[in-house]
């Protein structure tokens, strides 16, 4: 299994987590990528969270982690289905560093879709100077459970991965709180992805049992499709579509996830505005 989450929980604790590897999607997502450096790295870090995130979620259709700013970094948006689809996108200014910390009026918004045209729920933090740190107030202000993120991605390598704890309702000292963040904070990025989990969990309480779900596969999906741009440009109009062709020669539409380019010509057009269309 290339890209996967795997959660974990202790029997007779009130605490979980989860670890996951994303190399795959990560290169898949930076197969095309064209900027800083900083961004490279936060798509890898918002797919690592995402995925990481979704271990705590049940009944779902779609998990979107989204920050955005007035500064440079304009949008980073990683989106998840229930069957572990992955996605990720960037919108930044060109030429200016990215520092999270200096961004102005920055949030982070965390939406769960629960698909069935069932409401939405939708939980917002203050961008903090890193995603980990933001992930941790999130969990802190909105779920009101502390938790742990740590968080890799090395774009030049194309490796990502990372782990996660939350502490549950229940008795837990706040020294062995410590100590399990600890376990995970410590070590490179690297010996941390490379690390057997089976091997290094049981050492931070001995004295109880840790248990392994299975592995979920993920891997990149996007969702884009000719049908879905025809949709967009029906509700669009005619008469602004006709003034794209007149101006462009043809409209062209690239998908900002996978790059997927979509053309339309006059032809394409005066079918699509056809009455016989409309009614299919």
């Amino acid at each position: 299994m290339t890209d996967f989450s795997q959660s974990f929980y202790w029997e007779t604790l009130p605490l979980r987590g989860a670890r996951c590897r994303l190399d795959a999607i990560y290169a898949r997502v930076l197969r095309d990528f064209q900027g800083q450096a900083e961004v490279a790295q936060l798509l890898g870090e918002v797919l690592v969270g995402l995925a990481l995130l979704a271990t705590t979620q049940k009944n779902y259709e779609r998990l979107i982690i989204q920050a955005q700013s007035k500064g440079p970094l304009k949008l980073l948006v990683a989106e998840m289905t229930a069957a572990g689809g992955m996605r990720a996108y960037g919108s930044w200014e060109e030429g200016v560093s990215v520092d999270l910390s200096q961004l102005p009026d920055a949030l982070l918004a965390i939406t769960i879709d629960m698909g069935m045209d069932r409401e939405r729920y939708q939980g917002l933090v203050e961008l903090r100077e890193s995603l980990t740190l933001s992930l941790n107030a999130y969990f802190a202000e909105s779920v009101q459970s502390p938790a742990y993120f740590r968080l890799v991605a090395d774009p030049s390598l194309q490796q990502a991965g990372g782990y996660f704890l939350q502490r549950l309702p229940g008795v837990l000292a706040e020294e062995d709180w410590e100590l399990a963040t600890q376990f995970i904070a410590v070590g490179s990025d690297l010996s941390l992805l490379k690390a057997h989990p089976q091997q290094f969990l049981p050492e931070i309480f001995p004295d109880f049992a840790v248990r392994l779900h299975e592995p979920q596969a993920l891997g990149f999906a996007c969702s884009c499709s000719r049908e879905k741009v025809e949709r967009m440009l029906i509700s669009l109009g005619s008469a602004e579509a006709e003034d794209t062709l007149r101006s462009e020669g043809a409209i062209v539409v690239t998908c900002e996830y996978c790059q997927e380019v979509y053309r339309f010509d006059e032809a394409d057009v005066a079918l699509l505005f056809a009455p016989e269309h409309a009614l299919h």
